[in-house]
């Protein structure tokens, strides 16, 4: 992915708001139609552990989702044909989550394995083009819209870590190349 800014970020998500509920729900039943393993996932189970621990931020978790798949489909253009691998989302999924428990000081692990996901961690973030400032941004949105209501806080790390793992996600929709098939 091209470089992008905090201010490509918000132009973003603002044509977004802009669009219509018709175009809006287009865009998202495209998205649903070629990611449908992603798209369950982020109302389903992620949105679903946020709601556990506060309501309010998993509706906002949504709302972010969204401007997630606004700002990959304004830089990289439609969402991709999700892989056939029905096990492709998981083990991507189970893949970040190892890498996020790394980074994680909470987490007990050993030392050179920590190490050795930390790298690969960065790196893999670095591969995709992983947008920093999207990241930042949606930091800020959490932060900020927790700051209303004390009962948000305790969801902000888990929303960040599952609003960073839906990024992570889409970088590797976006770069999935299938294994071609000669004969």
């Amino acid at each position: 992915m091209k470089p992008v800014t905090w201010q490509d970020v918000d132009d973003i998500v603002q044509w977004g708001r802009s669009l219509s509920e018709e175009q809006a729900t287009r865009l998202l039943d495209h998205f649903e139609d070629h990611q449908g393993q992603l798209y369950n996932a982020i109302y389903g189970v992620l949105s679903d552990a946020i709601a556990e621990a506060n309501i309010d931020m998993a509706k906002l978790f949504i709302d972010l989702c969204f401007d997630i798949v606004l700002v990959y489909h304004r830089i990289l253009g439609d969402a991709p044909k999700e892989p056939e691998d029905a096990q492709w989302l998981e083990s991507k999924m189970a893949l970040l989550d190892a890498e996020l428990k790394s980074l994680s000081p909470q987490t007990t692990m050993d030392s050179k394995l920590s190490s050795t996901l930390n790298e690969r961690f960065v790196v893999r973030c670095m591969d995709a083009g992983t947008p920093m400032a999207l990241l930042d941004y949606l930091d800020e949105q959490v932060h900020h819209y927790a700051s209303f209501d004390p009962a948000r806080v305790p969801a902000i790390a888990l929303t960040n870590n599952l609003l960073f793992v839906v990024v992570r996600l889409m970088d590797s929709l976006y770069e999935y190349q299938p294994e071609s098939h000669t004969c």
